[in-house]
């Protein structure tokens, strides 16, 4: 398995420019290349200060320039919200750019308030998401390509940039509900990836179970299936700085709940912060998170690779209200003494750990050929 950095670049404070929330990513992929982290993940949102990146594109093609190892991808594509010819085009770009180290994460979307200014209708958002990467796999297939459907038509259509990869890897966000669409990603060899908030790992592995019991009715090992989660990580010995992390993150999930849930406000495209239904105490939080000194961030990180078996794991370690001296300290310790721990415990580099990511991509390219 491997590590991935993820960036929402979310702009708490009014006073903050975009262009320094800019700058700090670049600052923090290019350490997370440092530390031996394998993906760089870029937010999609529009219209509010939750996430300032509205063309995850477009990051991986400034960070192609920046970087030399790490892959770059957006976490993820909203499928609905794009012209789905443009975005194939600029999928070929981006991964021509960065010398095939395109990564590829799509989801349908969830926030009404974005969707309502793209003139789309979330109600169609799962059917959309489905013929656009029905879409990207006549793409990448080679040669012409086109697509009739309810929403996406594309007549055949040549495209002279062609991404380097055979295939990037694709990541579906989302859909553990979805029984059909989870089994449609194992035949084609899509990785499920999940965010967890607060999550127990009760509740995390039971999402989880979810995904596998898809995967195993197309006829395949659920103990091959490629799983990939996100996490709040923040290293430090400090109580208080813990605990300040963990209110950033409950920031980021109650505004990410208030527009789900469609009980969001927007001022000035600022939003609201306001508790999430049924929210445990910022105590709670902080100790269902990777949060706290680098003994206690590995032995949760065993725990949850235990139990879950992940092939990837996006940490979320740019905590809103964290500043950017202390958002890299935490990185710095997390490359020098968490990672070192892991790799103790399980008494081998963490990429042989669980099923190697060479292994599920390997199973990915056999599925699709199947």
């Amino acid at each position: 398995m491997h590590f991935g950095l993820f960036s929402l670049m979310t702009q708490r404070d009014p006073d903050k420019p975009a262009r320094q929330i800019y700058a700090e990513t670049v600052e923090q992929v290019r350490l997370a290349e440092q530390i031996g982290f394998e993906i760089a993940w870029f937010a999609e949102h529009h219209f509010s200060n939750y996430c300032l990146c509205p063309t995850p594109l477009a990051m991986v093609y400034f960070m192609a320039g920046q970087t030399k190892r790490i892959r770059l991808g957006p976490a993820v594509i909203v499928a609905p919200l794009y012209e789905p010819v443009r975005l194939l085009e600029d999928i070929a770009v981006a991964d021509t750019l960065s010398d095939g180290r395109l990564v590829l994460g799509f989801g349908t979307g969830y926030q009404e308030y974005e969707f309502h200014k793209f003139g789309v209708n979330l109600a169609d958002s799962r059917a959309i998401t489905l013929e656009v990467l029905d879409a990207v796999e006549r793409f990448l297939a080679g040669g012409p390509f086109g697509h009739a459907g309810k929403h996406v038509q594309i007549p055949e259509t040549y495209c002279r940039v062609r991404p380097m990869q055979a295939r990037p890897d694709i990541y579906v966000a989302g859909l553990a509900n979805d029984p059909a669409t989870q089994r449609m990603s194992a035949e084609r060899g899509y990785v499920p990836f999940f965010t967890t908030g607060w999550q127990t790992l009760d509740e995390i592995a039971g999402t989880r179970a979810k995904v596998a019991a898809a995967y195993a009715e197309t006829g395949r090992n659920p103990t091959q299936m490629p799983y990939a989660f996100q996490q709040y990580v923040f290293v430090t010995d400090d109580r208080q700085e813990a605990l300040q992390a963990a209110e950033g993150a409950r920031y980021i999930r109650r505004i990410a709940t208030s527009m789900r849930q469609r009980y969001g406000e927007v001022d000035g495209g600022f939003l609201k912060e306001i508790p999430a239904p049924d929210e445990p105490p910022l105590e709670e939080i902080a100790e269902r998170m990777v949060i706290g000194d680098p003994e206690r961030c590995a032995q949760k990180l065993i725990k949850e690779i235990e139990r879950l078996g992940p092939t990837h794991i996006s940490a979320f370690m740019a905590i809103p209200g964290i500043p950017q001296k202390r958002v890299l300290r935490s990185m710095e310790r997390f490359g020098s003494f968490v990672l070192p721990r892991l790799e103790k415990h399980f008494g081998k580099p963490m990429r042989a750990t669980g099923t190697p990511p060479e292994d599920a991509r390997q199973a990915a390219r056999a599925a699709r050929a199947s």
